[in-house]
């Protein structure tokens, strides 16, 4: 049983690893306590976009095209889903850092081949352009080689 609410939350019963957690009222009485987080069926709405702005095929475009076309989105998706439950977005940053890495492969054809590599490359280029994703201002940044 759980409740989806029309901002795309979902409250849901306790079971093991949830955001729900029994508390306790001033008059000892034991309930069930939800932290709000991003719905199971808004994370993968948010998934399924990124999937649809294709973005291994824009090899034509340079790091600063892609962010400043897809920023807006992100700070958006940030400041909405992940006002009270930050972490819970790093599902859709991972996604979206997977999509980036299939872009630098296609973008550089020596990384074609070498999905770490151009994992580690990625990686690099956070630490160079930080601001670059507001995903990546947040610290979710693949790791560097």
């Amino acid at each position: 049983m759980h409740l989806d609410t029309p901002a795309g939350h979902r409250l849901s019963p306790a079971k093991p690893g949830d955001r729900a957690h029994k508390a306790v009222d001033k008059h000892g009485r034991v309930y069930v306590n939800f932290a709000p987080a991003v719905s199971r069926d808004a994370l993968k709405a948010m998934r399924q976009t990124i999937r649809g702005w294709h973005l291994q095929l824009k090899c034509d475009k340079s790091l600063a095209d892609l962010s400043a076309m897809f920023n807006p989105i992100l700070r958006g998706w940030h400041q909405y889903y992940g006002r009270f439950y930050e972490s819970a977005m790093s599902a859709v940053w991972r996604h979206l850092n997977d999509y980036l890495t299939r872009w630098l492969m296609r973008k550089h054809k020596r990384r074609a081949r070498h999905k770490t590599r151009a994992r580690q490359a990625l990686g690099r280029l956070a630490q160079k352009f930080p601001e670059a994703f507001w995903h990546w201002r947040l610290g979710c940044v693949p790791k560097a080689g």
